[in-house]
């Protein structure tokens, strides 16, 4: 975050890359002490310090900075790579920074305390020893100080507990929260009275989701249900069954640049730095210039119905505005190709003498955001306004209402999340209950019943049974690729042209509803039957719309204590716990993590080149030779099993039954003491590992074999 973006700002939130803490007062009876009581009994801040704890660190200083007359901030703090506690802390006086406002008007900026002032100190824990010390101290200011400011600084944290408790309440349960599951991520965003500003929260669960579901996504704040009215602004995407998904939640106080940034910047950070490929919203410039500055490379799209609901509105003073609105819209939604587009629209314009409208002008100048014909190469699983984000403001009318405090509006989310979660969880079942019928004998509609989700499927199913009304007008063979142009029934005086090439198995619709949708339209699938093709090509199955593919955040809860009733969520909740002590213990020296880096593996023992004479050219015996020559099996039922028994019961033995050495390579486990520190002086302990035996003869499928490796 910049210096200008800290202007009267104090961000605080939680999660496991970003920690900025809530100035907390100093504990014991200072604001009871007379400013030269505390003057008298404070030590300066030297650099070595040491301190046992992050807390000691931001006491001290604020100790020291109330005898002196300032009040403190966190500038920023940071973690270590791989740790799960903060590591580094940037304390400053609050009147670090400059003021920059978007604002034009001199006359609506607000005041100021901030005038760069650099005091300050910086500290840091040394991970051997956990100790924390002072890396550096800036003594001087450049304004006056005054002992009374601090007292004043005091009573307006005192004044943002006791304020209804909202703020302090709210923060008290994300902290709660995280405590629960450390991948709940939260941030608030206080103004210089210490009064909310801006909140941002999501749970472990959609930042799971996230990793699946990240192509698109709408965000939209026209709904107001707490009693701040602030806008509530959800990230919204799209799940496997075509569901709506929360993948993040803010509450802004004003809809300008900075406040989108805020959010914007908040919600990447949670979802480790990975945009979304598209994003929808409406036409709001402040959104529109936070996308730009936050999501520069993200495809962002204008919500097309609140473009074209503004018709009546901008247009209807017109004398022949019935057709102009027809033409303008029949140039907007039948155009496949940008040059369609342009002639439509140009010619309306150009019918009705409206080349001096601004507003339409206007929505000439920025056709690249809007207009399907720029946009439809790009994947929006179908969506091209903020409906979604709309439709889900309206499933939260059950939950919420206009006098909503802070703290309760969250925890009402969090119920509204949990309906959310068990929709997906049934529909889900639903797909693995049973199967879909298809529409045809095609062996390529049966590959989507056996991939898809059943919502996905029904969509599917409608454009091979659309092929029905499919009928070739032009057909034009060159080599390996060919040129269908097909008239369909369903959009009557329209040709779509479809080309394909049968050496790589490539098919492409001018209607791009594959890219568009991710769902092959009826004229590939008509021309693909035409050219004999049965099986389809795995890029035309995608990925984020099967039922087969076990997904992360299917493993994570939205709340812990969803976790006690799944035996699943459980076991996986554990496992995340001690995946997460490895990876620290792996940070916490090089050698630790050279150790844990490198797959070493333990393999079978090379063979040992003997002595004297091969043992196949040395002479033998009658009596050798008469034992080694071969006998005749016998095919006895008592022999089978004595082979059996051999072949997987044998300790350190091969697991294939024919006596051979097994090539099976296993990972080596890193011993731990009871510490938690990995011991390297013994890196290659004794330690059981399974092996999956792959013998077809057992009696009860595959058998783990535990081979001991001393």
């Amino acid at each position: 975050m910049s210096t200008q973006e800290m202007d009267g700002v104090r961000s605080f939130g939680a999660s496991n890359s970003f920690v900025e803490d809530l100035p907390q007062p100093v504990e014991g009876n200072m604001q009871e002490d007379t400013p030269e009581s505390v003057r008298n009994s404070v030590i300066e801040p030297r650099v070595g310090m040491e301190f046992d704890s992050l807390q000691q660190v931001i006491e001290f200083y604020k100790h020291y900075a109330y005898s002196k007359g300032f009040a403190t901030m966190t500038r920023n703090s940071r973690k270590k790579k791989g740790f799960s506690e903060t590591s580094y802390v940037n304390l400053k006086c609050n009147r670090e920074g400059r003021y920059s406002s978007s604002v034009d008007d001199p006359s609506k900026k607000r005041s100021t305390i901030k005038n760069a002032c650099e005091a300050g100190i910086k500290a840091s824990m040394d991970i051997t020893d956990k100790k924390w010390r002072i890396l550096s101290f800036i003594e001087d200011h450049n304004h006056d100080l005054s002992p009374k400011m601090f007292a004043t600084f005091f009573e307006k944290e005192r004044r943002l507990k006791c304020k209804e408790g909202d703020g302090q309440a709210l923060h008290d349960y994300f902290v709660r929260m995280q405590a629960k599951n450390s991948n709940f991520y939260h941030a608030l965003d206080l103004d210089d009275e210490l009064r909310v500003r801006n909140v941002f929260w999501v749970d472990a669960r959609s930042r799971a989701a996230y990793e699946s579901f990240n192509d698109v996504i709408t965000f939209d704040t026209t709904y107001l249900t707490n009693k701040y009215d602030m806008p509530f602004a959800p990230f919204i995407g799209i799940n496997h069954h075509g569901e709506s998904i929360i993948l993040g939640c803010g509450l802004l106080s004003s809809e300008d640049t900075d406040s989108f940034v805020w959010v914007f910047r908040q919600w990447l950070q949670s979802m480790c730095d990975i945009a979304p490929k598209a994003i929808i919203t409406d036409q709001c410039q402040a959104m529109r210039r936070a996308i730009e500055i936050v999501f520069p490379e993200t495809v962002h799209r204008w919500c097309i119905w609140h473009i074209t609901m503004k018709l009546p509105v901008k247009l209807a003073g017109l004398e022949a505005y019935q057709d102009i609105k027809h033409s303008l819209l029949k140039a907007v939604h039948d155009s496949m190709t940008v040059e369609e587009f342009e002639e439509k629209w140009n010619h309306t314009i150009t019918l009705h003498h409206l080349e001096e409208n601004e507003w339409l002008a206007k929505l000439y100048e920025e056709r690249e955001r809007w207009v399907p014909a720029f946009l439809n190469s790009n994947f929006f699983a179908g969506m091209s306004s903020t409906q979604r984000s709309e439709s889900m403001n309206a499933f939260f009318d059950g939950y919420l209402h206009s006098s909503t405090t802070l703290k309760v509006f969250v925890e009402q989310f969090e119920k509204a999340m949990r309906n959310k979660v068990e929709k997906e969880i049934l529909s889900d079942f639903e797909c693995f209950k049973g199967k879909l019928e298809c529409s045809s004998s095609s062996p390529m509609e049966k590959q989507f019943q056996e991939a898809y989700t059943h919502e996905i499927f029904k969509r599917v199913r409608l454009e091979f049974a659309g092929r029905q009304g499919c009928i070739v007008n032009e057909l034009v063979r060159g080599g390996d690729e060919v040129k269908y142009k097909i008239e369909d029934e369903a959009c009557p005086g329209k040709l779509f042209e479809v080309r394909f090439s049968s050496s790589e198995c490539l098919v492409g619709c001018v209607c791009r509803m594959f890219e568009f949708r991710g769902i092959l339209c009826r004229h590939a699938l008509f021309v693909l039957s035409q050219e004999r093709v049965t099986v389809l090509p795995d890029r035309y199955i995608l990925d984020r719309w099967r039922k087969d593919i076990k997904r992360k955040h299917t493993y994570v809860s939205t709340c812990t204590d969803d976790v006690q009733h799944n035996p699943v969520l459980e076991r996986y909740e554990k496992l995340h716990r001690l995946a997460v002590g490895v990876l620290e213990i792996g940070a916490e020296s090089v050698e630790n993590f050279n150790v844990l880096e490198k797959t070493e593996v333990v393999r079978s023992p090379m063979v040992v080149k003997r002595k004297g004479r091969p043992r196949m050219k040395r002479l033998k015996s009658s009596m050798e030779e008469a034992v080694s020559k071969p006998k005749k099996k016998r095919n006895t039922a008592a022999a089978r099993n004595l082979a059996h028994s051999t072949s997987t019961t044998g300790v350190g033995g091969s697991a294939y039954g024919d006596c051979s050495t097994s090539n099976m390579e296993y990972p080596v486990s890193m011993p731990h003491s009871h510490d938690g520190v990995i011991h390297l002086t013994n890196p290659m302990p004794s330690q059981s590992f399974v092996s999956e035996s792959m013998s077809q003869t057992q009696a009860h499928g595959n058998e783990d074999q535990a081979l001991n490796l001393t």
